[in-house]
């Protein structure tokens, strides 16, 4: 294999760490998805693989079975190794998946792929990024609420802190299941516990760097991690036990005061879009809210979808641009005339009401082919796939029309008026149960 017009993965091992070093600890980037012990501990939920080409430390990954790759970091030519990844992508059988974009490649993509790319930026993906100063020290008005809590638990309890060693990791086991305890576990928690029991069995070789604060002699919290630069220093985990009043404001602040001569900045990560983290880690006024941006490659027909639902919908690009980034699990199905895509319909996967549903999204024909029952024979196509597939409970869809209504009745679907409860940033409704009322039909029912 020619290993100049080809990138060759490995799965990233801890010898890899050298060779993230090299390209990642003297450079400027500060985004958590570069730093090697996140990408070496969740390589078992991710599959992640490394290669080195053409001057770029290049990242490779599973997201929802499909490989992906995360932004190229160095100093070759930006266009060569673009074009052997979409060589990997196709011999994947992937379209180019690109995660963690900085906004100096998305203008480079921009300027020399013009149109071809969706990007997205969702929030919940931003890292939060401190001055270590300002966590050492919380001062000023807008950190009083964290003094209070910091005084009150120094007033409670006698306490200390020790350095996180191979000796006292048992301890922090023992808390850390403590606080699994007390949620409910899902699939990324299960991730998380890998991905931490994964850094503990490898705490030398990572040279991970954490502390452990007791509060009359019981471990109360604990919090590791590892420099992404040698300006910016990446909090992995932090757990504390929820009982007691100001151990994780004290923990955070002394993983802080311990780094403040060496690292100017610490990344705590993003929030996944959970209300209350994020709102925690608003609380201590970031400097930074690192935009990460993921970037899709379309396809002809994808990029003659997004200008037919552009001027039908009215939606902004950015907004459509959103959906194909996000929903990459949804499926299109289109008619072509003359190899121009004049009717097209969307299925997208969704867990809502307790079932699963095909929600059947986006459906439009060109005005000048209309009355020809194209669209009545996608939405046919669609309804024979989905209940084929044995994997759907219920289809359903919300009509922009009276017309449309009149359509989808002649298909079987009955005005259930049953409100879809959309994410707000999925871009998949308006946002309004009010107006997002569903039109089902059951898809157990005899096959026609």
């Amino acid at each position: 294999m020619d290993e100049k017009n080809n990138i060759i993965f490995h799965p990233v091992t801890v010898a890899d760490k050298p060779l993230f070093e090299y390209y990642i600890l003297s450079s400027e980037e500060q985004n958590c998805d570069l730093n090697f012990a996140n990408i070496f501990c969740w390589s078992d939920t991710y599959h992640s693989e490394v290669a080195e080409a053409q001057g770029f430390l290049v990242i490779r990954f599973e997201n929802g079975g499909t490989k992906s790759y995360m932004q190229p970091v160095g100093n070759g030519d930006k266009r060569l190794i673009l074009e052997l990844l979409r060589k990997d992508a196709f011999a994947v059988r992937a379209p180019l998946r690109l995660y963690g974009l900085s906004p100096e490649w998305r203008r480079f993509l921009e300027e020399n792929y013009p149109s071809e790319f969706a990007f997205d930026a969702p929030r919940a993906l931003c890292d939060y990024i401190y001055r270590t100063e300002d966590l050492a020290r919380l001062q000023g008005r807008k950190y009083q609420p964290k003094r209070n809590h910091l005084n009150r638990f120094v007033a409670q309890h006698d306490w200390r802190v020790e350095r996180l060693s191979r000796q006292n990791i048992k301890e922090c086991i023992t808390l850390n299941n403590k606080w699994l305890s007390r949620r409910e576990v899902g699939e990324t928690e299960r991730a998380e516990q890998r991905a931490l029991m994964r850094a503990f069995d490898n705490f030398e070789l990572l040279d991970l760097r954490g502390l452990l604060l007791y509060a009359d002699d019981i471990p109360v919290a604990f919090s590791y991690g590892t420099p992404i630069t040698h300006r910016t220093f990446c909090t992995h985990i932090e757990k504390y036990d929820s009982g007691v009043e100001g151990a994780a404001t004290m923990i955070n602040r002394l993983v802080a005061q311990s780094l403040e001569e060496e690292f100017e900045f610490i990344n705590r990560e993003d929030d996944l879009g959970l209300e209350g983290l994020r709102f925690a880690k608003m609380s201590y006024h970031p400097t930074i809210l690192l935009e990460k941006i993921s970037a899709l490659h379309l396809s002809p027909e994808q990029r003659e979808m997004r200008k037919m639902w552009h001027e039908i919908f009215g939606d902004d690009i950015a907004e459509i641009d959103s959906f194909f980034v996000r929903h990459d699990d949804a499926i299109s199905l289109i008619h072509t005339e003359a190899g121009k895509v004049v009717s097209m319909l969307f299925v997208v996967p969704l867990r809502m009401w307790g079932q699963r549903v095909a929600y059947i999204y986006a459906v439009a024909t060109r005005p000048e082919y209309r009355g020809r029952g194209i669209a009545s024979r996608l939405l046919k196509e669609a309804l024979k796939m989905v209940e084929s597939s044995g994997e759907f409970d219920i289809a359903a869809l919300i009509p922009s029309s009276t017309e449309s209504k009149r359509l989808y009745e002649r298909l079987g679907f009955e005005d259930s008026q049953r409100p879809m409860l959309f994410p707000n940033s999925d871009y998949l409704g308006t946002g309004s149960t009010l107006h997002d009322l569903a039109m089902t039909r059951n898809t157990k029912q005899t096959k026609a």
